[in-house]
């Protein structure tokens, strides 16, 4: 399947890390700008970015000094929230077949997107990694025996325990109609979650792509592990 979009959300605050996650350095280049090469690496040249307004002027930097900036439209999120931000960004690519939708934050090897696009069918492919420490957001819940997804559990009571597979912000997302219905769900449920779990109980597919490591940069103490994890070599990382 030949995938060319991708929608990457890059509006969050970064309240708990006290600094703006896109433009946050991580082995020598932006958060944003990892997620655009390791992207454009499974033939990506589509790219919707998703800024705040606190972040709007520094993502357009970013974007500008990418290479081919062209290719990288930034839009600014109509909404108060992340599910406000996949609405804005889906929104934008209704006519396309197939597309990636991804939070910046959630770090992953560089072939990534290419392996998921490889391996995508139509609905929803979730990047998944086997949880080794509880986890406070999201975990997958599967039909018995299989990895059919069956739904995305948002942070249950007492996180997601080690064990489980945690959902990774960088979902593929197959087939135009569905796209379109998963852009007008999560504008109208105002839960991007809740959107795809709809589509789901009314049969489209899902399935899981595991990954062979993960991160998601939410505070200071994530940070160092994604630093330990995926140990970027560039002295900056640390600035």
């Amino acid at each position: 399947m030949s995938t060319r979009t991708a929608v990457l959300l890059a509006a969050g605050r970064g309240t708990r890390l006290g600094r703006d996650k896109p433009s946050l350095l991580f082995g020598g280049e932006t958060l944003l700008a990892r997620h655009i090469r390791q992207a454009r690496r499974a033939g990506v040249t589509d790219f919707v970015v998703v800024a705040g307004r606190h972040n709007e002027d520094r993502v357009r930097e970013i974007a500008a000094a990418a290479p081919d900036p062209e290719q990288i439209e930034v839009v600014l999120q109509q909404g108060p929230d992340a599910h406000a931000a996949a609405a804005t960004g889906l929104e934008r690519i209704t006519d396309r077949e197939a597309a990636f939708l991804c939070g910046i934050t959630d770090l992953v090897p560089d072939d990534t997107y290419a392996t998921m696009a490889d391996t995508a069918a139509p609905g929803v492919t979730v990047a998944a990694f086997v949880l080794e420490h509880t986890f406070v957001g999201g975990m997958l819940d599967f039909h018995p025996g299989t990895l059919d997804l069956l739904r995305i559990v948002e942070r249950p009571p007492g996180g997601c325990p080690p064990g489980r597979l945690v959902n990774i912000w960088i979902h593929h997302l197959s087939g135009r109609a569905f796209i379109a219905q998963i852009a007008e769900a999560t504008r109208q449920l105002g839960d991007y979650e809740q959107a795809i779990n709809q589509a789901l109980a009314g049969g489209s597919h899902g399935t899981a792509h595991t990954v062979s490591d993960w991160e998601a940069v939410k505070d200071e103490t994530s940070l160092g592990r994604a630093r330990e994890r995926f140990h970027p070599q560039d002295p900056t990382a640390a600035a």
